[in-house]
């Protein structure tokens, strides 16, 4: 799974850019060390077995860790082309009616990662496997066509049925994303307000980037089995990428190991040593979301050059979506020395609820003149994350067949462009407050009327989507609900 050049084929999918066509996803909902539950149920098959990365994985077929209900309308299938990666897209758990998983767990927040492997199984033809899902109040997918690579338009499904290849359940710390009692928030960019991140909310997890590094697998991740990819997709140009320090990195109470693996903090992209250049210039990524919704954004810092040790010696402005979010930003000054992490976490909101299309996110860091000893900038990584709407939805919209269509600002500031990249990231979670987490997944049978593109004042922009080599994830996150229950409908 770790060479890249062996998944060619595979295209990266975020429920918040216009969806790519790729052959594997998966799709998780968010619930940390050594997690009080940590559940890998490879759906349609039997016994125990382990993904290439190492992961165990438990059969679902005759599991005492789950009920499914109604078992006799579901079967076990496997997939009739073998998926490259294994493990768990193997097998299937489909369904032409409504099923459900009922899983025991112990309270607390979850990361719930749903998989699936958009296939043909024996009697199934992987063009009508067409689904929504939800989980209580809120809605995750929304007449989601599995066959990605399949034109959606004028299409009728009287025969649609829903599967799912794998699920993971894996316990969090309480207050990983969300604001802790008693604190005043996170900045609101272009308000002057803070934002409380409150444990009703639901968070999906778009981008998780390790910024100049590798990406990171699940069974390398500090305890959580996230997917950290590089940012080669997103990141438009410039600077530089020193060598992975051998610094050890020491966490601390602000910053503990599980927000985020060493190698995340090892690792960054700089502007460089010219000075000139870098106050002609930014570091930018360009990041496709969803219109009409407000975004988590996080941000990783850890200075480890061993020339940068005291406050100020490298400051420099933080811009999101054009937006300044941070006149002077300093590692050190957040971390409280060399090779100590820090993070920082904004909010953004994407135009406004009932917009609908998609947009580029921009993150811009550009080098300060003065007061400081390099005029420089850094980043290590990138963590976005989709809030859910008033109504409940995280849902976004499916793939176009052949091209994607952005809807972006003009930039106000300077930096190298280039094209639009896709995301691969898809994220979900509970908080569930009982031991009991159900999933659901329900047929829907509909008919798809070709989308049109509208321009809510911002200027449209066509792209080619670019080929990915690794399957996304989507994760979300729910708080305070008594149960939980994913519904495909």
């Amino acid at each position: 799974m770790k060479n890249r050049s062996q998944h060619k084929s595979l295209f990266r999918i975020s429920i918040l850019s216009p969806f790519c066509f790729f052959l594997l996803q998966s799709f998780s909902i968010v619930t940390a060390g050594n997690p009080a539950d940590n559940i890998a149920l490879d759906c349609g098959s039997s016994g125990n077995s382990t993904a290439a990365d190492g992961r165990a994985w438990t059969g679902d077929i005759g599991s005492n860790l789950i009920t499914i209900h109604p078992l006799e309308t579901t079967i076990a299938a496997k997939a009739i082309r073998k998926a490259a990666e294994g493990i768990p897209y193997s097998t299937a758990r489909i369904s032409s009616s409504e099923f459900t998983y009922t899983i025991p767990v112990t309270a607390g927040p979850k990361f719930v990662r749903f998989y699936f492997y958009p296939t043909s199984y024996l009697g199934f033809d992987r063009s009508k496997a067409l689904f929504s899902v939800k989980s209580g109040p809120y809605t995750l997918l929304s007449n989601f066509l599995a066959d990605l690579v399949a034109d959606s338009s004028g299409a009728e499904y009287f025969d649609s049925y829903a599967f799912v290849n794998g699920i993971e359940i894996v316990s969090t710390p309480r207050n990983l994303y969300y604001t802790p009692p008693g604190a005043y928030g996170i900045p609101f960019i272009g308000q002057t307000s803070f934002y409380e991140i409150e444990t009703s909310t639901a968070l999906e997890t778009m981008y998780r980037l390790d910024v100049g590094g590798p990406s990171i697998y699940p069974t390398e991740d500090s305890g959580l089995f996230r997917f950290w990819s590089d940012d080669d997709e997103f990141f438009m140009g410039g600077g530089v990428v020193p060598d992975k320090a051998n610094n050890t990195i020491k966490y601390t109470k602000e910053t503990p190991a599980y927000i985020a693996p060493a190698e995340v903090y090892q690792t960054y992209r700089s502007m460089g040593p010219n000075k000139s250049w870098n106050l002609r210039n930014n570091l930018t990524w360009r990041l496709p979301v969803d219109l009409g919704f407000k975004y988590l954004v996080r941000l990783h810092f850890c200075e480890t050059d061993p020339d940068i040790t005291q406050q100020s010696d490298r400051l420099f402005i933080i811009y999101i979506d054009g937006q300044i979010a941070e006149f002077s930003a300093d590692a050190i000054s957040w971390s409280g020395g060399n090779s100590k992490p820090a993070y920082r976490d904004y909010l953004a909101m994407i135009g406004f609820e009932g917009t609908s299309g998609q947009y580029n996110l921009s993150i811009d860091l550009h080098a300060r003149d003065v007061f400081t000893l390099y005029s420089d900038a850094m980043l290590n990584g990138i963590e976005i994350f989709k809030l859910n709407k008033t109504a409940g939805s995280l849902a976004g919209p499916n793939p176009e067949p052949a091209k994607s269509i952005f809807l972006t600002k003009p930039s106000h500031l300077t930096g190298k462009a280039s094209s639009n990249k896709k995301a691969t990231l898809i994220a979900v979670g509970v908080f569930v407050t009982i031991g009991l987490v159900l999933l659901s997944l329900r047929v829907c049978t509909m008919f798809l009327r070709q989308r049109e593109s509208k321009d809510h004042g911002y200027k449209s922009k066509f792209t080619e989507a670019k080929a990915s080599p690794f399957p996304g994830e989507v994760r979300f996150q729910f708080l305070e609900a008594k149960t939980k229950e994913v519904t495909h409908v």
